[in-house]
């Protein structure tokens, strides 16, 4: 402030904040102002949550039934596509390099297909909208499907091939940072690990944005449960119950 007094300058300034972060809230406000459904239930409630390993792949939020084991992984939107997609990222050396990040993360990268689509790996229906330049403000990328998956394969990565057609009945949006909810062919869901755009310093926005048109573009259910951290235990709440 001397310094400018002495040299003459504005005695004007503008002290620039952070915004607020969005909330779980704030997010319900978003889906339900695009005619959904939406919700915010405690994880004590969902006792379906598992805690996330580094043997988990960051795999698509699709709900159907996949060939791999390791289920335990973030769900994100195309896997490691959603990272990509966020960040502006259209060629393949940028999506390995991708790859090395998750590596280091603790996930296992990945993609996927299905057994119906030609080529399998178009089975994924976000890389689908993706490569057809459906996702507002986000390009589209400068390879295909069958080039993203021998990437991600040759950067260590794993493809998987879901069964079945889409039946989910509901997205899960998950604020509980390392956990997930594995894939139930019985009870499908989509799931949306939102707690990862912070692990990889994702544009929050853009995000979940992203997520919604999926959903609403491949013709899933608008309706939405935002899970978050439940309160912790306080010493009133142990005085109630003895």
């Amino acid at each position: 402030a001397s310094t400018v007094e002495q040299l003459g300058g504005p005695l004007k300034a503008k002290l620039i904040v952070p915004s607020a972060p969005l909330t779980p809230e704030d997010v319900v406000g978003v889906l339900k102002g695009r005619g959904w459904e939406a919700e915010i239930v405690k994880q004590a409630d969902v006792s379906a949550l598992i805690p996330t390993s580094s043997d988990g792949l960051m795999k698509c939020v699709d709900g159907r039934p996949s060939d791999h084991s390791a289920m335990d992984g973030p769900k994100a939107l195309g896997g490691v596509y959603s990272i990509a997609t966020n960040r502006g990222v259209t060629d393949i050396e940028g999506l390995k390099k991708i790859c090395e990040e998750v590596k280091k993360c603790g996930s296992v990268p990945s993609c996927h297909g299905d057994e119906h689509a030609h080529p399998a790996p178009m089975g994924c229906g976000f890389f689908k909208l993706w490569s057809q330049s459906k996702l507002d403000g986000i390009p589209a990328p400068k390879f295909d499907s069958e080039e993203g998956q021998k990437a991600i394969l040759e950067a260590g990565g794993v493809y998987e091939c879901l069964a079945g057609s889409h039946e989910e009945k509901v997205v899960y949006i998950n604020f509980v940072e390392g956990t997930t909810l594995a894939p139930n062919g019985d009870d499908q869901a989509f799931v949306v690990d939102a707690w990862m755009t912070g692990t990889y310093n994702l544009d929050v926005p853009k995000y979940l944005v992203a997520a919604a048109s999926t959903v609403e573009q491949l013709g899933g259910p608008l309706k939405a449960k935002l899970i978050v951290p439940s309160a912790p235990l306080t010493p009133e709440d142990v005085v109630g119950v003895l």
